[in-house]
């Protein structure tokens, strides 16, 4: 039988023993281990982007160095929408694309070569109706026998049919207009639009420049927009172990977002001609987070029957999103996050 004095002097040991072995567990946790530097020859890529806030974690992969630790030389291409993003992919101008989901869907109908990788944000109040007080829209109701600019295949094209329905205007009772997201606040200021349906930062701009003249309607949780991150399908399949790097860095880049909000919306003025007040003005209505789920498809579906309904494409059948969706590199880098069931 151990002596009381040696008993203490045993649990003593056996305490700085499991404090040893809990440190040491700690310091080789994948978790804490610190992010080994890349040495080695880089990958070049260039990824095109929509120039607004939505890119935000694009903006910060690259400027952090998370694409370069990594082992990538990523080129960021900057494009006034996602949209046009997306066009200059199809172009060869690029080989990721930044796009919301209306883009998606319009480009489905007309080919099946490109794929979609992860969602990387999503908001409820990135679309915004922005209206000239001084022509009479003060309300919803008040939108009914005015001019309404958007741009057409957009998620503000989308947003505005919901909105419209929500308030209960018959499309026959607005005249819808296609203009450029980036030339839809000088539409609304030189007055030939009484109002306007669009994302940001062009909505922010638009009531900059009227000052109060403008009003914004008021908001609806009917939409849930997302902006993603797309690939031509062949180059996706080519390239599986570049698409997770891609991913690793994009989510440590989401949680640099989220740790350093100052710093983020730094980045974002040095890297685009973004305004600091609007940045902080709409910094909590996106929410930053790998995905691939059935919301997605959800919504990409909504808006293939109602471009089918409103003869926007020349389709009569939605298409399969699933022959459209890329899940093995979020399933390698992310697995709790890619939740479409193929």
């Amino acid at each position: 039988m151990l002596h009381p004095t040696h008993k203490k002097i045993s649990f003593f040991l056996r305490r700085i023993f499991v404090m040893f072995l809990v440190s040491g567990l700690l310091v080789w946790s994948p978790s804490c281990k610190k992010q080994e530097k890349f040495t080695g020859p880089r990958e070049k890529v260039t990824i095109g982007i929509g120039a607004m806030i939505l890119s935000l974690p694009i903006l910060v992969a690259s400027e952090k160095g998370f694409f370069s630790d990594e082992g990538l030389d990523v080129t960021v291409k900057y494009y006034p929408s996602g949209k046009k993003a997306m066009e200059g992919m199809f172009a060869g101008e690029v080989e990721f694309s930044t796009v919301a989901d209306t883009p998606i869907v319009f480009n489905s109908f007309i080919r099946e070569d490109f794929v979609v990788i992860a969602t990387f944000v999503y908001s409820y109040d990135d679309v915004k109706v922005i209206c000239r007080k001084d022509r009479g829209v003060n309300r919803p109701a008040d939108l009914r026998g005015k001019k309404i600019g958007t741009s057409l295949n957009t998620s503000a094209h989308f947003f505005s049919h919901i909105y419209l329905i929500e308030h209960g205007i018959d499309k026959s009772d607005v005249k819808i207009i296609d203009i450029p997201p980036e030339d839809l606040p000088g539409a609304l200021q030189d007055g030939k639009v009484d109002a306007i349906v669009i994302f940001e930062p062009y909505a922010y701009r638009a009531q900059k420049a009227l000052t109060d003249k403008a009003a914004r309607l008021p908001k609806t949780r009917l939409y849930r927009l997302t902006f993603n991150l797309t690939a031509m399908k062949r180059f996706a399949n080519e390239h599986p172990e570049m698409l997770k790097k891609i991913l690793k860095a994009v989510d440590r880049a989401i949680e640099f977002i989220k740790q350093n909000k100052k710093e983020s919306i730094g980045v974002t003025v040095q890297k685009t001609n973004l305004e600091e007040e609007f940045l902080v003005s709409v910094w909590d209505d996106f929410v930053y987070e790998l995905s691939l789920d059935h919301s997605l498809l959800a919504t990409l579906e909504d808006e293939a029957r109602w471009a089918i309904k409103n003869k926007l494409t020349d389709r009569t059948e939605v298409p399969n999103y699933l022959g459209f969706i890329y899940m093995d590199g979020l399933k390698a880098v992310k697995p709790g996050a890619a939740t479409i069931i193929k």
